[in-house]
């Protein structure tokens, strides 16, 4: 049975990057606008991995000051779409643990997620036990965030990872970076999935990036680089746009294949009951909330008070 490990390879991870920030500006210049010293200035730290994926020492001397000022907007959208996560385990970022809070209709008590503790005041429809195969589902509603947002900065981590020369034979990503509204193409792939792993748990962040063996099987076409987002025990896929050479192979008989990363394989099989995945749309440029269900595996459980609320306290993932 063939795998995303049959078309692809690791080409690049962060775990591979050596150059760290410099203060040094005069040789400095700006992968994502293309200027360079003194144009623009390179006096902020960039990281490379955004930290509220959790604290890292992966920063960059590629991402001028204006760059780096237009990505933290993008950066709360993100950092709003995985907030529940973030809570849910423990994960430290520039501003410590967030508190996350569940979208509430009016008169309700929300879903509140503090210190690994989950209250689910009156929203008893956020919730479902199965005490029989020992898993919490919840459903984790966001509060609003812009989607397109969150692309712009799954791409940005993308493309600080190409090599120069892929870049300059891929400069429209450049173009998609910077526009300011989706770009409708079919060069654009607008969909990101996310795995929790059971048991694997990355202690700091890393994204990886693989290329294809090759791009065109049959007539199957292979986006050429697809980006791997890892941090605690989530694994976000996302596919770069089609690149040069796709559009050199592209025939319109031809279909677009895209593989998903199997992450259960680097978890305990032996603890899998069933595999879970999810799904962002990530084209929409008004400001959306989603419910993400999130499946949680316990061994037991303890029922508390809150504030005259119901609780329930936060089972082991």
């Amino acid at each position: 049975m063939e795998s995303f490990f049959d078309f692809y390879n690791l080409h690049k991870s962060t775990d591979d990057l050596t150059d760290s920030y410099s203060k040094t500006p005069a040789t400095k210049k700006c992968r994502f606008c293309q200027k360079a010293y003194p144009d623009v200035l390179f006096d902020k730290i960039p990281h490379v991995i955004p930290e509220f994926f959790g604290r890292n020492s992966v920063t960059s001397n590629f991402e001028c000051d204006e760059c780096n000022k237009l990505f933290q907007a993008y950066e709360t959208d993100t950092a709003t779409m995985i907030q529940h996560y973030l809570a849910l385990l423990n994960i430290k970022s520039k501003k410590g643990v967030p508190v996350f809070q569940s979208k509430k209709d009016q008169g309700s008590y929300s879903t509140t997620l503090n210190n690994r503790n989950l209250y689910f005041g009156t929203n008893a429809e956020d919730y479902q036990f199965d005490d029989e195969q020992k898993t919490l589902t919840v459903n984790f509603r966001t509060k609003k965030f812009r989607p397109f947002s969150v692309y712009k900065i799954f791409l940005k981590m993308g493309i600080s990872l190409l090599t120069e020369e892929e870049l300059n034979e891929n400069s429209h990503y450049l173009y998609f970076l910077n526009s300011k509204e989706p770009i409708d193409n079919g060069l654009q792939i607008w969909t990101a999935h996310r795995y929790m792993f059971k048991t694997k748990y990355y202690q700091t962040p890393k994204i990886n990036l693989y290329k294809a063996k090759q791009t065109l099987i049959d007539k199957s076409e292979f986006p050429e680089f697809v980006l791997l987002i890892n941090f605690a025990n989530i694994v976000i896929q996302f596919f770069m746009p089609i690149s040069k050479r796709n559009m050199e192979e592209h025939k319109y008989e031809h279909q677009l294949r895209l593989e998903l990363f199997p992450a259960f394989v680097l978890d305990d099989i032996t603890r899998l009951k069933q595999i879970d995945t999810y799904y962002f749309d990530l084209m929409e440029t008004e400001k959306v909330s989603i419910t993400d269900k999130v499946v949680l595996h316990y061994d037991s459980r303890t029922r508390v008070n809150k504030n005259d609320k119901d609780g329930v306290t936060q089972p082991d993932c």
